[in-house]
C-alpha cells in the first residue's frame, strides 16, 4: 500500500473517531467560530438566500445548505489540511465538489434535517476516504504507465535489464 495513502487513511480515521466520540451538543474544536467554507467549486451556508445570491453561487459553485454549516465547514477545512498543499492525488476543487455533493446527497436523503451533526460529517468523511483512495490509485497507475513508456536510456534500471 502506498505510504501517503496509509497516512491519509490514518488521519481520516482519527477524524472519524473525533467526530463519533463527540457529544451531539459538543461541536468539534473551532467549529463554532469557523468561517463558512467557500472556494471556486463549492460553498457551505446556513442561509437559504446565499444558496442562490452569494458570489460563490453566482460563480456556479456547488452550494450546501445545512443548519450544520459551521461543523461542516470545519470538516472541509480539516480535509483540506489532510489533503496537503501542493501536488496531491486529488485536486482541491475536485475534492471540495465531491464532498459538497456527498453532503447534499446525505441531506436530501435525511429530511427533515436532524439536530445531530455527526452523521452528516461522517458521511462526508466516507466520501473523502473514497476520493483519496481513487486519487492515489489513479496516480499510481499513471506513474507505472509513465515509467513503462519511457525509453530505457532515460530509466537506468531498465537499461541494465535490457
Amino acid at each position: 500500500m502506498n505510504f501517503e495513502l496509509r497516512l491519509v487513511q490514518l488521519r481520516l480515521g482519527a477524524l472519524e473517531k473525533e467526530i463519533a466520540g463527540s457529544a451531539m451538543s459538543e461541536l468539534p474544536p473551532y467549529a463554532s467560530t469557523a468561517e463558512l467554507w467557500s472556494d471556486a467549486d463549492a460553498f457551505v451556508t446556513d442561509d437559504a438566500f446565499a444558496l442562490s445570491e452569494s458570489p460563490a453561487a453566482r460563480r456556479g459553485a456547488l452550494g450546501v445548505l445545512t443548519r450544520h454549516a459551521r461543523p461542516l465547514s470545519w470538516l472541509f477545512f480539516s480535509l483540506r489540511e489532510i489533503r496537503g498543499v501542493g501536488p496531491a492525488p486529488v485536486e482541491l476543487g475536485e475534492l471540495a465538489g465531491r464532498l459538497a455533493d456527498a453532503a447534499s446527497g446525505f441531506l436530501a436523503a435525511h429530511q427533515p434535517e436532524g439536530d445531530d451533526w455527526r452523521p452528516l460529517l461522517l458521511a462526508v468523511v466516507g466520501e473523502a476516504r473514497r476520493a483519496f483512495a481513487e486519487g492515489f490509485a489513479t496516480s499510481a497507475l499513471f506513474e507505472r504507465a509513465r515509467l513503462r513508456h519511457r525509453p530505457a536510456r532515460l530509466v537506468p534500471e531498465l537499461a541494465v535489464a535490457a
